[in-house]
């Protein structure tokens, strides 16, 4: 069973409508720092269940529409959205803004260096999309196929050193080194001797 439910001052002025199931409406917890500051300016709070309904849809409709109705009516509420599911009208105040560009005054973001490749950025951002995925600076893939496989044999630096890993690995089991191998170990050959031509 799910609820719509408001939040007033003792004097009965509403500051917050909500949705929620369970014992939502009187838990504290998980509220934004607008809520708490309404509440402690006001020195209590008074809540009120103000429909049931059998699905989450209809309380999410329902919560949209009070939000609509007492901000037309001139009620100054602490709600972030326009209500419903997701960020919907989710604006920033300015207060807090402000209390977040100071926080940022003079703070400088830590810079680490990949021990693989040498690279150096944020450490946020290096530890998130970086470090994982690091291949050293070897870019050139090395692989083999055996019975219809395909077998990973490392990242290298060059195409000649990624081949020439390939070409051992075969020697190393005996085997026939496949024609399209062969081929592409070529060109690569015609290609660098026209480079340094």
């Amino acid at each position: 069973m799910y609820y719509t439910y408001t939040h007033s001052t003792p004097t009965g002025e509403i500051f917050y409508v909500g949705k929620g199931h369970d014992d939502r409406a009187y838990s504290y917890r998980d509220r934004g720092w607008a809520w708490r500051a309404a509440v402690a300016q006001a020195k209590g709070i008074l809540i009120q269940i103000e429909a049931e309904w059998n699905t989450e849809e209809e309380a999410f409709e329902r919560e949209k529409f009070l939000i609509k109705h007492h901000k037309s009516l001139g009620a100054k509420l602490v709600n972030l959205t326009e209500g419903g599911l997701g960020p919907l009208g989710y604006k920033q105040s300015e207060a807090r803004r402000a209390y977040q560009s100071k926080l940022m005054v003079g703070y400088v973001h830590k810079i680490v260096t990949c021990p693989h490749c040498e690279t150096s950025g944020g450490e946020t951002s290096m530890r998130r999309w970086h470090f994982d995925k690091c291949t050293g600076g070897k870019t050139h893939k090395a692989r083999a196929t055996i019975g219809g496989k395909r077998v990973f044999l490392g990242n290298y630096a060059t195409k000649e050193k990624a081949l020439q890993v390939g070409f051992n690995y075969y020697m190393s089991r005996n085997m026939s080194i496949p024609k399209e191998f062969v081929r592409h170990a070529s060109a690569c050959m015609k290609q660098k001797e026209s480079h340094h031509g």
